[in-house]
């Protein structure tokens, strides 16, 4: 008698949670360096254009706290029109050095909400397969209901809870 070979799928063994959990949180941290590096070098060339001093320290000052979202590039950006305002070098001829300060403060928060609002999200979501609106809004309820703290976490914390909710219900 001839033996017949029946042809299964082989299943492809799945992954635990907390190998999925750690690869979501390695994603979210290596988009945070990539956004970190953008930031830096978008800060450097906004703070060279303006003449201000220090401007590659500025640039990284801006760039490391641009990992709290809404208030770390504004602190960084404070900072650097500080030192706008002091440092005695003259970017707009005849103007006060406290309107220079403005000016970079402006240029400054404009590159903030453009990180905040659109390249944070549209990074983010595109790493770990999630809808940029949801990053959106998680840091903001994050942001509004436990403050700075909340502002930090609160995309890892979605992730991480997507990551559990696909996990079990998918």
């Amino acid at each position: 008698m001839a033996k017949v070979k029946v042809k299964t799928k082989k299943k492809i063994p799945e992954q635990s949670l907390g190998k999925k959990i750690v690869k979501v949180l390695v994603n979210y941290f290596t988009t945070q360096f990539i956004l970190m590096i953008i930031v830096g070098f978008a800060a450097w060339g906004i703070l060279v254009w303006f003449k201000v001093q220090y401007a590659i320290l500025l640039a990284i000052l801006i760039a490391i706290l641009s990992v709290i979202p809404h208030f770390g590039m504004a602190l960084g950006s404070i900072t650097a029109a500080i030192v706008a305002i002091f440092d005695k070098v003259v970017f707009v001829n005849n103007a006060p050095a406290i309107v220079e300060g403005i000016l970079l403060l402006l240029a400054l928060f404009v590159l903030n909400k453009i990180v905040d609002f659109l390249l944070a999200p549209i990074f983010l979501g595109a790493a770990n397969k999630v809808n940029p609106l949801i990053i959106f809004f998680a840091v903001i309820l994050g942001t509004l209901t436990f403050g700075l703290v909340g502002a930090i976490l609160a995309v890892p914390v979605t992730l991480v809870a997507i990551t559990v909710w696909q996990h079990f219900y998918k």
